[in-house]
């Protein structure tokens, strides 16, 4: 923890005063009635009772301590950067923003090392020590309470000077609430952000940088579903590349389905996660099942990826259409399933990979996953009874002498070629292809797998020009 301060003298400066303004009024002076204003990079110990106005034009502060058992309101009324927030001394309150109109928070997280906090000063240039000596960690929110977006075009941004990632994000506890959400807008322009509470989905623009993650783990909006882009919000990723992640947290005892308006990503950008590792969750089409909830075609308006994980018992549910460039597929432990409720579509060149532990994937419509690779895991793709699964199949590309896949077709059906040249191989070193029940499933270019007949009535059709490396057995 800490902030680059040069040779500059850090102020600790201490509220007092009944109305308090960072530019003097209300705390500790150098003589009566002074109205010293805060030093830019100060650390702020909130000491009395009262309200803090940020009122210093471009004001940039390291950080806010909360030494005060009660909830303290906070206007900020000019466009102000803040460090650390933190309530480590009381931790039963907490801090809770109004935004004025048209004005910009900006939270950096910058913490203070046991050094730097040991020879603050107060107003009179006299050394007096922050928070006792005692450091405050990087990225310590704990002291957000309510951000109220007061009035419209106020903007909230996140912009960690110490980055957090998807694995460590900055977690925001349940304290940390969004009120008036349609007039405001939140961005993340470095770092993954956690958020606990559903009325972060009410933010009429969550903007999403390059590289950078916004995660949702909360409570529902109604039943067991958060309602997500209803009234209008929405959820973009900016930045040229469109690389910003969404994650999408199923919660135990809280919102364990996502309930979509409209989709999300689209214009190959946005990484969405669907995760129902802890618990089994849907990700819904509000408008129903046969509409986009990711991307919303198979070309320009694709999402860059979706990925799903998954864990064994706890099945993820796609309740609607998935248009996505590339898509991955992992299970914590094997035996994961996912469960696709209407189309799934990579386009012309996309991609599916499945990681970590072998899971299941399971179809209901005609489907695309484009060039994919099984990773060398016992994963299945099952596919219904007259449906299509048109891809490129390989067992292990990173290994190509592994076998590894079984696509299984529960009655007829096609396995396609997702490639314009023949000489591309549908199957490659997969370690089946099966007719489970009475049907046809017709095959064409060249397969090198095993085809298993499930079934007395089970029978493969075979196009002019097919070539089988592999077996063929009854296992009815």
């Amino acid at each position: 923890a800490g902030s680059a301060m040069g040779a500059a003298i850090q102020q600790n400066r201490t509220t007092n005063g009944v109305a308090t303004t960072v530019d003097g009024v209300g705390f500790d002076q150098t003589a009566a009635a002074a109205n010293v204003a805060v030093a830019l990079n100060a650390v702020i110990t909130a000491n009395a009772n009262n309200d803090i106005n940020f009122n210093t034009p471009a004001g940039s502060f390291n950080g806010l301590s909360l030494d005060t058992a009660n909830n303290l309101a906070v206007t900020v009324s000019a466009d102000t950067t803040l460090g650390f927030i933190t309530n480590a001394v009381n931790k039963g309150n907490s801090f809770n923003f109004t935004l004025d109109a048209g004005k910009t928070l900006t939270i950096t997280g910058q913490g203070i090392t046991n050094a730097q906090a040991a020879v603050t000063n107060n107003a009179q240039n006299v050394v007096a020590p922050f928070n006792g000596g005692a450091a405050i960690d990087n990225n310590d929110l704990s002291g957000v309470g309510t951000i109220d977006f007061g009035a419209a075009a106020s903007t909230l941004v996140f912009n960690l000077a110490n980055p957090t990632t998807q694995k460590a994000p900055l977690t925001l506890g349940q304290n940390a609430l969004i009120v008036n959400g349609v007039n405001g807008t939140l961005n993340v322009t470095n770092g993954f952000i956690q958020v606990s509470d559903k009325s972060f989905a009410t933010v009429k623009a969550i903007n999403i940088g390059d590289g950078q993650g916004f995660i949702f783990n909360t409570n529902a909006t109604v039943g067991n579903a958060l309602n997500l882009q209803a009234g209008g919000a929405t959820i973009n990723f900016n930045g040229t590349e469109g690389t910003g992640r969404l994650v999408l947290l199923s919660k135990n005892g809280a919102a364990t389905d996502f309930n979509v308006t409209g989709s999300l990503g689209d214009n190959l950008k946005g990484i969405i996660e669907f995760n129902t590792v802890a618990v089994a969750g849907q990700l819904i089409a509000n408008a129903g099942p046969a509409n986009a909830v990711i991307g919303t075609n198979n070309g320009a308006g694709r999402a860059a990826g979706f990925v799903v994980s998954v864990d064994n018992g706890n099945a993820a549910t796609i309740a609607g259409q998935v248009y996505a460039k590339d898509m991955v597929i992992q299970s914590a432990n094997a035996g994961g399933q996912v469960n696709f409720g209407h189309i799934v579509d990579v386009g012309t060149d996309g991609t599916t990979a499945f990681k970590t532990a072998a899971s299941k994937v399971a179809i209901t419509q005609n489907s695309n996953f484009g060039t994919t690779d099984f990773g060398n895991l016992a994963a299945q793709i099952t596919v219904p009874d007259t449906m299509t699964l048109t891809g490129n199949f390989t067992g292990d590309a990173s290994n190509p002498g592994n076998t590894a896949g079984v696509i299984t077709f529960a009655a007829n059906g096609t396995l396609a070629s997702a490639s314009a040249d023949a000489n591309v191989a549908v199957t490659n070193n997969i370690t089946a292809i099966e007719a489970l029940g009475v049907g046809v499933v017709q095959l064409s270019g060249t397969h090198t797998a095993e085809l298993r007949l499930g079934n007395a009535g089970s029978v493969f059709k075979l196009a002019d020009g097919t070539v089988i490396n592999g077996k063929v057995n009854q296992t009815a």
